[in-house]
């Protein structure tokens, strides 16, 4: 019989990445939680229970593919579990990162519901993307086709730049419009 990868929230208990002190904190600018190791995202990601219903999809407003790319990472398949979690997604680096999981996707948990902690589906989805960027498999958005339809769109906020991410890779030419001198709202 095949090992089962998932399914292990009875045996494995809820770990958050740790906690940088807040002395350390206070002098620079760099990230709140470490990093998770490749043995722990695996760890933690196997605790999803693969439900029927998945409640942390249907409350993320973009109903990200979490199941899947939990079940991937907890299978070590990283890249695999990238690509899932950015087809959805213009910004996994970001919305690992500042999205209120705890609201959220890890707050309709179903194992959450049940006493058992929720998945730290946040931390994980920063893992990913982190470990796309270093392996070099964030690629630019390359469409099928080229159209000749172009869209200009006025401010490089948050909103303007995943619109202007949909676009490019539906093949539209597009042109970003801002009145500061750098993107990002």
């Amino acid at each position: 019989m095949a090992k089962q990868v998932m399914l292990k929230f009875t045996d494995v208990a809820r770990d958050m990445p740790e906690k940088r002190p807040p002395d350390l904190r206070r002098t620079d600018f760099d990230e709140i939680y470490a990093e998770y190791a490749d043995a722990k995202a695996a760890e933690q990601s196997s605790r999803c229970s693969q439900c029927g219903v998945p409640y942390c999809q249907t409350h993320c407003p973009l109903h990200n593919n979490i199941p899947d790319w939990l079940r991937l990472t907890a299978e070590g398949r990283l890249q695999e579990a990238y690509e899932i979690s950015q087809a959805t997604n213009t910004f996994p680096e970001i919305c690992g990162r500042i999205c209120p999981q705890d609201r959220l996707c890890e707050g309709n948990c179903v194992i959450e519901q049940s006493g058992h902690g929720t998945v730290t589906i946040g931390s994980i989805e920063k893992y990913i993307t982190d470990t796309a960027w270093e392996q070099g498999w964030v690629k630019p958005a390359a469409p099928r086709e080229e159209r000749a339809e172009s869209v200009g769109i006025i401010g490089a906020g948050p909103g303007g730049l995943a619109a202007a991410d949909m676009l490019r890779r539906a093949g539209v030419q597009v042109t970003i419009y801002d009145r500061y001198d750098r993107a990002g709202g």
